[in-house]
This record gives structure tokens, C-alpha cells and sequence, in this order.
């Protein structure tokens, strides 16, 4: 996985992700997002090159984006999973 994050003219911190995204790489993408925090600009996760996703890491993508996180470029086959997340967790209140 690649994790790769950019200042925006806008000043949206914009962080892109590729590749494969698993469990292990969780901290990177922490790590990515406490930094862009810091900053207090907007967030944006941009998902246009990510080919797999396991569950562990949307779940994070879920619990994150109820935060100050938006997705941007979700592929169709990511987003159905996010919402199944969503709906699970709602099912679980």
C-alpha cells in the first residue's frame, strides 16, 4: 500500500492511497492522518487506485469518516462495503 498525502490549493489535505489495503497498513494511514489534523484543514481520503480492501481496514475507513474524514473517488465495489460497515455497526447500537 501507498500512502501518499498532498496540500490542496484549497488547503484540503488530500491523502491518496494505492494499492492494496490491509490491516498492516492501519498505522500508516493513522500516522498520515494525525499529521493532516494537526494542520486543522479539511481531510480527504482519495480511494481512485486502491484495488482490495480487507475488513479490519474498512471498518477503520468507517469509524474515521464519522470524524472529520471525507472519502473521495470511493471505488463502487469499496463503497458497498463501507455501507455494509455502516449498517453493521448501526445494527449493533
Amino acid at each position: 500500500m501507498a500512502v501518499r498525502p498532498r496540500l490542496d490549493p484549497d488547503g484540503t489535505v488530500t491523502v491518496f492511497l494505492a494499492g492494496t489495503l490491509d490491516a498492516g497498513c492501519v498505522a500508516d494511514l493513522d500516522r498520515a492522518l494525525e499529521s493532516a489534523r494537526r494542520l486543522h484543514r479539511r481531510i480527504v481520503i482519495d480511494l481512485s487506485r486502491v484495488r482490495l480492501i480487507d475488513r479490519p481496514t474498512t471498518q477503520y475507513l468507517a469509524d474515521v469518516m464519522d470524524d472529520d474524514v471525507r472519502l473521495a473517488n470511493c471505488p463502487d465495489h469499496v463503497e458497498r462495503w463501507l455501507v455494509r460497515e455502516w449498517n453493521r455497526a448501526l445494527n449493533e447500537w
